[in-house]
């Protein structure tokens, strides 16, 4: 049964006679007589008393009408759809932000989505890129920020770089280890030392400077992946902050925190990058994400 043929229909039932159906949509009126003759063969029932001056419906004709208006409408409501869809007006999107991409993105990419995006429905979760990769696998999520060296390193997924953010080692104002005019590691570690779950290039940069104390496992005292209660506890504390330094520039900024001197070190920085299930087609909702990571990322880098 094809959507013409109850159009045809609808048509006859609106209009009231086939003549007047016909010019309606565009057909002689032996050809939609033919249409609808067709219909009632396929549905093996009378649709239509003829006869009258005007075209009545059987009572199988009635419910037949009743639901090719139902499906008229369904059909009205796909196009509006898959408009709004084209449009990234409407939508679902479900993220997944590593701890550093999660502090620097996450607020601002929400208020974009509020504000420009109100009707797509977003979720995110927060986490380690490890485990974001296997709630990528399983479509539990649709794209990951993350540790790019890990994302690169996965079957069937498509990594787009995001650039590289230096990282380093911060405290709050005032902190007595700022009275050195160099930070070496035996000094470093006599306070608290605190991290998110740190990109892999990092790691591999601290052991290669400092030997195999320098070990995630063996240096940090306080490991925690939300970074936001990693500043609190930085700003309260003794406690060193270690990470990407862009999550702290506003608060050096001001002076509330600061960049403690170790060795300046080129080659420590983290490289991040945005990924998907390298076979799915990209929606338009994920489209925004992109856009906006990209641009926002951007900014930083220049920072």
């Amino acid at each position: 049964m094809d959507s013409q043929k109850l159009k045809h229909l609808l048509a006859v039932v609106e209009h009231g006679t086939f003549s007047d159906a016909a010019r309606a949509v565009h057909l002689t009126q032996p050809a939609l007589s033919r249409s609808i003759r067709a219909l009632e063969d396929e549905l093996k029932a009378q649709l239509f008393d003829r006869g009258a001056r005007r075209a009545r419906l059987t009572v199988f004709g009635e419910v037949v009408a009743e639901r090719a208006r139902r499906i008229r409408l369904e059909m009205t409501q796909l196009q509006r759809d898959m408009e709004l869809l084209r449009g990234a007006k409407e939508g679902h999107l479900n993220v997944g932000f590593a701890p550093g991409p999660a502090a620097l993105l996450l607020t601002p990419f929400l208020i974009h989505m509020a504000q420009q995006h109100p009707a797509i429905k977003v979720r995110t979760e927060l986490g380690a890129t490890t485990a974001l990769l296997e709630r990528l696998h399983s479509e539990s999520i649709d794209a990951i920020v993350g540790d790019s060296y890990i994302l690169n390193s996965a079957n069937n997924v498509a990594v787009e770089p995001l650039g590289h953010l230096a990282a380093g080692l911060v405290c709050r104002g005032g902190h007595p280890i700022l009275r050195h005019k160099r930070v070496d590691f035996d000094t470093m570690r006599q306070y608290p030392l605190a991290t998110t779950t740190l990109s892999t290039a990092i790691t591999r940069r601290l052991t290669d400077l400092w030997g195999p104390e320098a070990e995630q496992d063996k240096l940090f005292t306080l490991h925690c992946n939300d970074l936001d209660t990693l500043r609190d506890v930085t700003l309260a504390s003794d406690t060193l902050l270690f990470g990407i330094l862009a999550v702290t520039r506003r608060e050096r900024a001001k002076g509330t925190m600061a960049e403690v001197p170790i060795p300046i070190d080129p080659h420590r920085y983290g490289r991040y990058g945005i990924a998907r299930i390298a076979t799915r087609t990209r929606s338009p909702a994920l489209d925004v994400l992109y856009a906006f990571t990209r641009e926002y990322w951007g900014e930083m880098e220049e920072d």
